[in-house]
């Protein structure tokens, strides 16, 4: 049997009933899996990406949601649930059940009526369990469908020691992030991919854009107090950078030059973000 992700969608923007334009869930499942990992990786979280992709969209083998992909009065389906369960009870991986709850909702908190750890205690009454994800398959059907019928298996992590709870928390908002990118960056190949295509970028060139940032600071005025305080600033930060890689806080006032605008007053694109009061960056 076959198990599908997406529907399609014809020219003339009507449902495309050809199955064969339809999108296989394992083919979903893996090009997330590969996207995430490859955004991942120079973050120390590839193995937790991949994991996340192959599991972010387990619900789907369950036959109610096949039959919604047939019939759109069909409602009510939670397809995230039972990834989100698994990774955080039995693979006891929790950054990537947290990525995986909230790939369409944000992420969740850890405790109230609608955390991961209710979600999590859900599993156990498996009444409980059909009413909240819509579907009478419990996780191990659904786990079987997805290494039986399509040959999936799951990778084996180790388990991750949380020592710093902020630290901990930074690396869930990544491994999220590069989730949630992959899965909407392979949905829109399979429904739009004429705009995939002008996803193409160019590669960064970090040397030029540092020469560029630095030209366009000493060009600025040099006089007052207000301006020897920000070139003293800029100084610091610079010393900073050449440390280890880490954790480091920016804690300066408003004024001290955090943010750069450029002549319209936009956020300059040789920074490409706006940094607040207090910041915490990671060294490239």
């Amino acid at each position: 049997m076959n198990y599908y992700a997406h529907t399609a969608v014809s020219s003339d923007g009507k449902p495309d009933q050809n199955l064969a334009n339809w999108q296989l869930l394992p083919t979903h499942l893996r090009n997330v899996a590969e996207l995430a990992k490859r955004f991942a990786d120079p973050l120390g979280l590839g193995d937790e990406a991949w994991l996340a992709g192959l599991l972010h969209d387990l619900g789907k083998y369950a036959a109610r949601f096949q039959a919604r992909l047939h019939d759109n009065s069909i409602h009510g389906i939670n397809h995230w649930a039972a990834g989100t369960a698994h990774a955080g009870e039995t693979l006891k991986q929790l950054a990537v059940a947290f990525a995986v709850d909230g790939h369409h909702t944000g992420i969740p908190a850890l405790d109230g009526s609608e955390s991961l750890k209710q979600t999590v205690k859900r599993r156990a009454d498996q009444k409980a369990w059909q009413e909240w994800t819509g579907c009478v398959e419990t996780i191990l059907e659904l786990l079987d469908r997805q290494r039986e019928s399509d040959g999936i298996q799951l990778p084996s992590l180790p388990l991750h020691a949380v020592n710093d709870r902020f630290a901990e928390a930074l690396r869930t908002r990544m491994l999220f992030s590069c989730l949630v990118d992959a899965d909407f960056l392979d949905t829109e190949a399979h429904f739009k991919p004429q705009a995939a295509t002008q996803r193409v970028s160019q590669g960064l060139d970090p040397e030029r854009a540092l020469t560029l940032l630095q030209d366009h600071l000493a060009a600025k005025s040099a006089d007052g107090e207000v301006n020897q305080r920000r070139r003293h600033l800029l100084s610091d930060c610079l010393t900073a950078a050449g440390k280890p890689p880490g954790l480091f806080t920016l804690t300066a006032p408003t004024g001290s030059g955090k943010t750069l605008r450029d002549s319209a007053n936009n956020v300059s694109p040789i920074m490409g973000m706006r940094l607040n009061r207090r910041d915490w960056r990671r060294r490239p």
